[in-house]
């Protein structure tokens, strides 16, 4: 509302304040909710009074009668339940605990025998890496130790990843499969052995077999120097060298070397005397010879030589010095 000047008011007034609401009424429930009572014995018309159950370790409960309606003044006959029968004999002195009627237990205690046989020797030493020396551990053990580390005196016996694979019986000393396996081994170490001394006793003994040799050291000599000097062919002193001595390049350069120097002189001829044994054992021979070469116009050079020949199957030059 606007107030004018000289304090009349114009315009609506306002309106009057509305009051407060009120709170929610509760829903009531459908039904009224009974008031629970005391567990007590109560005996109204028309019920049958609580069946006591019977006691653990007492007598069994007495068994009713089935039978019609009573009829009015018979007589029931008296029971008596400690009576001496065949089916339920009397007992005299302790009383009889019946297992049926015993209440079962239900926590079942199983004594705990330790395992016999291996056990585990208490460790020598601290444990320590595999990687670490003595005087070197700085590693303290772990939670759960390796089976290849240092185990606690209390461990069982070894797991059964260490034993023999399953379906296979470990060969004792006294095990006929294992005598076999030694003489086999035995056996194919001799072989190899023989094998092996044969192999090498046939290259030394035949590694020479190819070149026959000459029956003499006199004769292998007179041979190679008719090869070298008057054939001037180097394949053919070949086959009358030892193995040792065989190398192709010298020899062509040596037989090369002696025709060129022939070649420089008229009717260059060279022969020599006959040669000589200065020394001879069963295998080995020095035989010594004097090589003179004439020419035409009556010129002549002599050269002594000095040869190792040794035998193999036949007597080889094997060295010459002069």
């Amino acid at each position: 509302m606007t107030r004018h000047a000289g304090g009349e008011r114009s315009g609506h007034p306002d309106p009057p304040p509305s009051p407060d609401p009120e709170p929610p009424m509760p829903i009531p429930p459908d039904e009224p909710i009974p008031i629970p009572e005391p567990p007590h014995a109560t005996s109204a018309a028309g019920t049958d009074p609580p069946v006591e159950l019977p006691v653990a370790g007492g007598p069994p409960p007495p068994v009713a009668r089935h039978g019609g309606p009573d009829v009015a003044g018979a007589s029931e006959p008296h029971l008596d339940l400690h009576a001496d029968t065949a089916e339920h004999p009397a007992v005299s002195g302790a009383v009889v605990h019946h297992s049926a009627y015993a209440p079962p237990d239900p926590t079942q205690v199983i004594s705990h025998t330790p395992p016999e046989g291996w056990h585990q020797p208490p460790p020598d030493g601290p444990w320590h890496a595999q990687h670490e020396k003595p005087g070197e551990w700085r590693h303290v053990p772990p939670e759960h130790l390796a089976y290849q580390h240092s185990p606690p005196a209390e461990a069982g016996p070894e797991p059964i990843w260490v034993g023999p694979p399953t379906g296979q019986s470990p060969l004792l000393p006294g095990d006929p499969r294992r005598r076999s396996t030694v003489f086999l081994s035995l056996a194919f170490a001799a072989t190899l052995v023989l094998c092996g001394g044969g192999a090498v006793s046939a290259y030394f003994l035949f590694r020479d077999a190819d070149n026959p040799g000459s029956p003499d050291p006199m004769t292998a000599v007179n041979r190679f120097l008719t090869a070298v000097y008057t054939q001037q062919d180097a394949n053919a002193a070949e086959d009358l060298v030892c193995r040792k001595s065989r190398d192709e390049t010298k020899l062509a350069e040596r037989v090369e070397q002696i025709s060129t120097y022939a070649d420089g002189y008229q009717g260059a001829v060279f022969r020599w005397d006959d040669p000589t044994v200065a020394s001879r054992g069963d295998d080995e021979a020095t035989v010594g010879v004097r090589v003179v070469m004439s020419t035409d116009d009556e010129k002549a050079a002599a050269q002594d030589l000095r040869f190792t020949v040794i035998r193999k199957s036949g007597w080889l030059v094997c060295d010459v010095s002069g």
